[in-house]
């Protein structure tokens, strides 16, 4: 009797869980397995990263994507782009600029009708994520990475 008494008390975590995972998230612990995309829903989140490369970390001065803090991008509902990244700091004062920017750049894409940021904190970031175009842009500004 005890496992199964057990089992149900296991079972009823993952069920709340699963409804949380099902609603429109600001913030989770990691990016959640990605849905299967269209060519159309890839292309578009293409573009979508593109336009995150104009997203600049207000502190650094160097974008988002080349700091390593997009983790992946795709399309919901045909047009609605799905941003996972993350901050150098789950206490990061700027969260609100980098909403901004991203609401700006990501909302003058062709295509897309709506944005939401995941804010996801495993992995967490770490100077390994920035890419060797940030790595140069980081160097030219004087830092040793």
């Amino acid at each position: 009797m005890s496992d199964e008494q057990t089992t149900p008390q296991v079972e009823e975590p993952q069920v709340e869980t699963t409804e949380q995972e099902a609603e429109p998230a600001e913030y989770s612990l990691a990016v959640p397995e990605r849905p299967d995309q269209t060519p159309e829903q890839e292309q578009l989140a293409i573009q979508v990263e593109d336009a995150m490369f104009e997203v600049m970390d207000p502190e650094i001065g160097i974008n988002v994507v080349d700091l390593g803090l997009v983790y992946d991008i795709w399309i919901e509902n045909g047009t609605e782009a799905v941003i996972h990244m993350t901050l150098t700091s789950p206490a990061c004062p700027l969260t609100d600029m980098l909403e901004s920017q991203t609401e700006s750049m990501v909302m003058e894409v062709p295509g897309v009708s709506a944005h939401r940021i995941n804010w996801v904190w495993t992995p967490a970031w770490g100077p390994q994520f920035i890419t060797e175009d940030g790595r140069d842009q980081m160097r030219a500004l004087g830092f040793s990475v």
